[in-house]
Protein backbone atom coordinates (compact mmCIF):
# COMPACT_ATOMS: atom_id res chain seq x y z
CA UNK A 1 0.00 0.00 0.00
CA UNK A 2 1.66 3.29 -1.16
CA UNK A 3 0.76 6.34 0.83
CA UNK A 4 1.48 9.55 -1.09
CA UNK A 5 1.04 12.71 0.53
CA UNK A 6 1.49 16.24 -1.01
CA UNK A 7 1.26 19.67 0.12
CA UNK A 8 -1.38 20.23 -1.87
CA UNK A 9 -3.59 18.14 0.11
CA UNK A 10 -6.44 20.22 2.26
CA UNK A 11 -5.55 18.17 5.74
CA UNK A 12 -1.36 18.60 5.36
CA UNK A 13 -1.81 22.44 4.69
CA UNK A 14 -4.17 22.54 7.95
CA UNK A 15 -2.24 20.37 10.13
CA UNK A 16 1.05 22.57 9.12
CA UNK A 17 -1.25 25.58 9.76
CA UNK A 18 -2.25 24.44 12.66
CA UNK A 19 0.54 22.90 14.73
CA UNK A 20 2.66 26.23 13.67
CA UNK A 21 -0.44 28.35 15.46
CA UNK A 22 0.23 26.09 18.37
CA UNK A 23 4.16 26.71 18.38
CA UNK A 24 3.25 30.50 17.78
CA UNK A 25 0.84 30.03 21.02
CA UNK A 26 3.23 28.44 23.48
CA UNK A 27 6.01 31.04 22.50
CA UNK A 28 3.67 33.59 23.43
CA UNK A 29 2.78 32.20 26.94
CA UNK A 30 5.29 34.29 28.48
CA UNK A 31 4.21 37.95 27.22
CA UNK A 32 1.28 36.93 27.77
CA UNK A 33 1.26 36.23 31.19
CA UNK A 34 3.78 39.02 31.86
CA UNK A 35 1.55 41.46 30.52
CA UNK A 36 -1.35 40.09 32.47
CA UNK A 37 0.49 40.28 36.14
CA UNK A 38 1.58 44.50 34.93
CA UNK A 39 -1.68 44.88 34.04
CA UNK A 40 -3.34 43.71 36.86
CA UNK A 41 -0.02 45.39 39.31
CA UNK A 42 0.57 41.58 40.11
CA UNK A 43 4.45 40.38 39.88
CA UNK A 44 5.08 37.04 38.49
CA UNK A 45 4.69 33.84 39.86
CA UNK A 46 7.01 31.25 37.93
CA UNK A 47 4.79 28.52 39.34
CA UNK A 48 1.78 29.09 37.32
CA UNK A 49 4.15 29.56 33.94
CA UNK A 50 5.76 26.32 34.93
CA UNK A 51 2.80 24.65 35.05
CA UNK A 52 1.13 26.09 31.98
CA UNK A 53 4.39 25.25 29.95
CA UNK A 54 4.35 21.86 31.19
CA UNK A 55 0.12 21.15 30.11
CA UNK A 56 0.98 22.69 26.85
CA UNK A 57 4.09 20.39 26.38
CA UNK A 58 2.26 17.94 27.69
CA UNK A 59 -0.86 18.02 25.32
CA UNK A 60 1.24 19.80 22.40
CA UNK A 61 3.95 16.93 21.67
CA UNK A 62 1.44 14.15 21.42
CA UNK A 63 -0.62 16.31 19.18
CA UNK A 64 2.36 17.01 16.71
CA UNK A 65 2.95 13.08 16.90
CA UNK A 66 -0.07 11.75 16.50
CA UNK A 67 -1.08 14.53 14.22
CA UNK A 68 1.47 14.02 11.70
CA UNK A 69 0.83 9.67 11.56
CA UNK A 70 -2.83 10.82 11.39
CA UNK A 71 -2.65 12.63 7.77
CA UNK A 72 -0.74 9.63 6.35
CA UNK A 73 -4.04 7.53 6.82
CA UNK A 74 -5.80 9.26 4.29
CA UNK A 75 -8.74 10.54 6.58
CA UNK A 76 -11.52 12.31 5.02
CA UNK A 77 -10.43 15.78 4.72
CA UNK A 78 -13.04 17.74 6.17
CA UNK A 79 -13.19 15.32 9.57
CA UNK A 80 -9.56 15.70 10.04
CA UNK A 81 -9.53 19.78 9.35
CA UNK A 82 -12.02 19.80 11.77
CA UNK A 83 -10.31 17.89 14.51
CA UNK A 84 -6.98 20.29 14.18
CA UNK A 85 -9.33 23.57 14.15
CA UNK A 86 -10.87 21.92 17.15
CA UNK A 87 -8.14 20.98 18.64
CA UNK A 88 -6.38 24.46 18.61
CA UNK A 89 -9.14 26.74 19.55
CA UNK A 90 -9.48 23.99 22.77
CA UNK A 91 -6.05 24.73 23.40
CA UNK A 92 -6.37 28.65 22.91
CA UNK A 93 -9.22 28.45 25.19
CA UNK A 94 -6.95 26.80 27.95
CA UNK A 95 -4.05 29.01 27.53
CA UNK A 96 -6.58 32.08 28.16
CA UNK A 97 -7.51 30.15 31.27
CA UNK A 98 -3.53 29.94 32.44
CA UNK A 99 -2.53 33.32 31.12
CA UNK A 100 -5.33 36.06 32.19
CA UNK A 101 -8.59 34.03 33.59
CA UNK A 102 -10.82 35.75 31.31
CA UNK A 103 -12.69 32.70 30.65
CA UNK A 104 -14.65 30.49 33.51
CA UNK A 105 -13.02 27.58 34.76
CA UNK A 106 -15.82 25.18 32.86
CA UNK A 107 -14.64 26.50 29.63
CA UNK A 108 -10.61 26.02 30.92
CA UNK A 109 -11.67 22.13 31.59
CA UNK A 110 -13.80 21.71 28.55
CA UNK A 111 -10.83 22.54 25.96
CA UNK A 112 -8.48 20.59 28.47
CA UNK A 113 -10.82 17.56 27.61
CA UNK A 114 -11.78 18.05 24.28
CA UNK A 115 -8.01 17.99 23.39
CA UNK A 116 -7.35 14.99 25.12
CA UNK A 117 -10.29 12.97 23.22
CA UNK A 118 -8.83 14.52 19.94
CA UNK A 119 -5.47 13.51 20.54
CA UNK A 120 -6.56 10.03 21.53
CA UNK A 121 -9.27 9.74 18.83
CA UNK A 122 -6.56 10.11 16.25
CA UNK A 123 -4.01 7.52 17.73
CA UNK A 124 -6.83 5.14 18.10
CA UNK A 125 -7.52 5.79 14.33
CA UNK A 126 -3.92 4.90 13.58
CA UNK A 127 -3.67 1.97 15.54
CA UNK A 128 -6.37 0.86 13.81
CA UNK A 129 -5.27 1.84 10.38
CA UNK A 130 -2.43 0.28 10.58
CA UNK A 131 -3.60 -2.54 13.00
CA UNK A 132 -1.88 -5.20 10.38
CA UNK A 133 1.63 -4.08 11.12
CA UNK A 134 1.41 -5.47 14.88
Amino acid sequence: MAIVITLDYPLIQTYMVHSALLVVKLLALSPMAAMTWVRKGVFSNPDIVRRAYLSELKNLAPFWLVGALYVTTTPPSDIGISLFRMFTAARMIVILGYASKPVPEVFTDFGLILSYLITCYMSMYVIYYYRNAI
